[in-house]
């Protein structure tokens, strides 16, 4: 039945998967100078989400739905990341759930702290009203969780956030690496969860292809940035005895300046599409340089 998806908890990785890769190697101190890399570019992408046919199941039998993106900051001053993700979800018998899902993330370039809230809405009624924080101390990070009930806990210091987990990946890109593991600490399901990631990382794309968003990316003006296809798997843990399948797997197009594309959301038992339908950039990207 549809009341049992979760659309809500899977929205922020979806926000994950845009966040800029200029960061890249920039986890020393808050004065650090940003390393040469490319030039990151503030944007507002939407994105046009439908029903993956080939993942179809019993449990949804419909789903469409819009995701807009909105990206910016600068090196010195952290990221803001403002993300909407409304879907209509069908079962078999014709009933629909709309969830509407909008998250607002911070992160500072150094990967130090990590603001989030997240506040969701299943057919007009508010079904959740989040928000905390992260903050690197030390030998910890200490999160902080402000709403629905105050709580604080700590987790192991090699835990990244968002930004620092997306810059990991586009760097191993580079280098021609096509696996990686990180632990994400993305503040889902109310900042309580964390996740052990996998990511496949595939070869360096050449020439055009047929997924049907390819032009709204060039017409924006990345016809010339690298791009490679990635999978990422999240885990929550658990059973250590056998194979362990991971809560959900999020696979997309990146570019080497941030910017996805062609996005596909396994839940399981049914999966969207994601594609590029609108993008457009901030008229001056801003060049690395040294903070003060």
């Amino acid at each position: 039945m549809v009341a049992s998806l979760k659309m809500p908890a899977s929205a922020r990785r979806v926000a994950a998967a845009g966040f800029l890769a200029a960061l890249l190697a920039s986890t020393a101190s808050a004065d650090a100078a940003v390393p040469p890399g490319p030039a990151m570019v503030a944007h507002r992408a939407v994105y046009e989400l439908t029903l993956d046919q080939d993942n179809s199941s019993d449990t949804v039998s419909d789903a469409e739905g819009r995701m807009v993106y909105d990206f910016a900051g600068t090196p010195c001053d952290g990221y803001t990341t403002r993300l909407r993700f409304v879907t209509r979800i069908s079962d078999e018998d014709g009933n629909a759930r709309l969830t509407d899902v909008a998250t607002t993330t911070f992160e500072d370039t150094a990967g130090k702290t990590f603001n989030f809230s997240t506040k969701s809405y299943v057919d007009g009624t508010i079904s959740e009203d989040s928000s905390g924080s992260a903050a690197r101390e030390g030998s910890k990070v200490a999160v902080t969780i402000a709403k629905p009930k105050a709580d604080h806990f700590t987790i192991a210091p090699n835990f990244q956030f968002p930004n620092q987990h997306l810059a990991a990946i586009i760097a191993a890109a580079q280098r021609g690496e096509h696996f990686l593991q990180v632990d994400l600490f993305d503040g889902s399901d109310q900042g309580q969860k964390s996740y052990e990631t996998s990511a496949v990382i595939g070869a360096e794309n050449s020439g055009s292809d047929e997924l049907g968003d390819e032009a709204t990316a060039k017409g924006a003006g990345l016809a010339n940035i690298r791009s490679w296809p990635v999978t990422i798997s999240y885990f929550s843990g658990g059973d250590d005895s056998g194979e362990q399948k991971p809560s959900y797997e999020l696979s997309f197009i990146i570019y080497e300046n941030g910017i996805t594309r062609r996005m596909k959301l396994d839940y399981g038992d049914f999966a969207l599409e994601g594609k590029l339908v609108k993008l457009d950039l901030a008229p001056t990207r801003v060049a690395a340089k040294a903070c003060r």
